[in-house]
């Protein structure tokens, strides 16, 4: 019997999907059909149990594993050379999405129908109908392509031979064969039924009628000739039957007193053998236990310490599966902010802007120059027009006016003007 795998598929309280159920026990035997435990199976990839596509396993990560590699091995049988050197294995460490929608898309180039109702979330747990179904239909399309159907054929019988007809046989008899079977008491059988229940619904007073039979005759004879046969009792002819009983038994006696002294001897000889070689077997397994004894509880450590690792290994490589779906989208994340460094280092590293910059301060600088020029233009004018306006404003209030030395000030201070 071939080994199966260790993860046995629990089953699923109150779950009982009979479609799957049949999907992969006929998945099962198409496989068997390819020869897929000499050509497939290995060391990690055991033989499939008859439910293990249905249920989920205590590893989830290894039953997906099995489904992906099963159709990668599937899908190299159904295609040529060339179109196998063009697909490529998956890995075990790509994202099952990516797996699912790629296996899927493979499908349908192929041509192989995949339900509507099968979507990539239910691919990607590794169990279900799901599952079972696009197994069921790839292995269809393989079993078609590599297996040729002939013509049946059927033997050529004969024609029934006519049954003999028995000439001394009286005209009006009738044979056993002839009598009504089976289908016939049936028959009667529902009559009486029919008439009792007929019975029943009279009146009382019909009760009370004379009861008058409604069965025809012959069949009433016919039936008596069927049954009067069986009904007769055939006793032995028996009166010599103690004689031949005796007659034995002294025959087996005698049988017995020949051959039961050598029997024995070498039952005898026969048991001592037997005791002997129990006497050193024991001996023998006591040695052994004696000897090996740390041996087989070491074996039991190192069994139960496999036992731990392997729920250990289990449980890291959820993990792992979890922080490489997290690795992902912090690659997706780094690539977009790797885009936008290099935007802002593209406006960084323009100088257009400084130009512009220094320029603008250029042109401030000369229009300040010019605006504090004009300022002080300005403010020299307004001191002129000051200093012009102040003699006059004198000369209008009268400080130099009728004294003997006007004429002389005014003059002096024409001139300096």
């Amino acid at each position: 019997m071939p080994s199966e795998p260790k993860d046995e598929p629990k089953e699923v309280g109150g779950v009982n999907n009979a479609e799957a159920l049949l999907h992969c026990d006929e998945v099962v035997d198409m496989l068997m059909l390819l020869d897929y435990e000499q050509r497939f199976c290995n060391k990690e990839m055991k033989p499939l149990p008859r439910t293990f596509f249905v249920y989920p396993a205590a590893n989830t990560a290894s039953q997906f594993k099995y489904f992906t590699q099963l159709v990668v091995w599937l899908l190299k049988k159904m295609k040529s050379k060339e179109e196998k050197s063009k697909e490529a294995d998956w890995d075990e460490y790509d994202d099952p999405n990516t797996v699912i929608t790629s296996m899927l898309v493979i499908l349908k180039d192929i041509g192989i129908q995949v339900p509507p109702n099968v979507v990539p979330g239910k691919l990607k747990q590794g169990f279900g109908d799901g599952v079972c179904t696009v197994l069921h239909n790839i292995l269809r399309e393989v079993v078609r392509r590599n297996f040729e159907w002939g013509v049946p054929t059927y033997p050529d019988e004969g024609l029934a031979d006519e049954a003999e007809v028995d000439s001394d046989a009286e005209i009006q008899s009738v044979g056993e064969d002839a009598m009504a079977g089976d289908g016939e008491e049936d028959d009667l059988m529902y009559q009486e039924e029919d008439y009792k229940k007929k019975t029943n619904e009279d009146s009382d007073d019909d009760h009370h009628q004379i009861l008058e039979a409604n069965v025809d005759p012959k069949e009433w004879l016919l039936e008596v000739e069927r049954v009067a046969p069986k009904l007769k009792i055939t006793i032995p002819n028996v009166s010599k039957e103690w004689r031949t009983h005796l007659a034995q038994t002294r025959g087996y006696k005698q049988v017995i007193e020949t051959q039961f002294p050598a029997a024995k001897a070498q039952l005898e000889k026969l048991s001592k053998e037997l005791t002997s070689a129990l006497d050193k077997i024991r001996t023998k397994e006591a040695f052994i236990n004696s000897q090996f004894d740390h041996r087989a509880l070491d074996y039991k450590q190192q069994q139960e310490e496999l036992t731990t690792v392997q729920t250990q290994y289990t449980e890291l490589n959820e993990v792992v599966m979890n922080l490489q779906i997290e690795h992902k989208n912090v690659l997706e994340e780094l690539e977009v902010v790797k885009t936008e460094m290099e935007e802002r280092s593209t406006t960084v590293t323009d100088t257009a802007p400084i130009v512009k910059m220094k320029d603008a301060f250029k042109k401030l600088r000369s229009d300040t120059r010019q605006l504090e020029v004009r300022i002080g233009v300005v403010s020299h004018t307004l001191m002129q027009a000051k200093l012009r306006q102040r003699p006059q404003e004198g000369k209008k209030h009268g400080r130099y006016g009728g004294g003997p030395g006007a004429d002389e000030e005014d003059h002096s201070d024409e001139d300096q003007s």
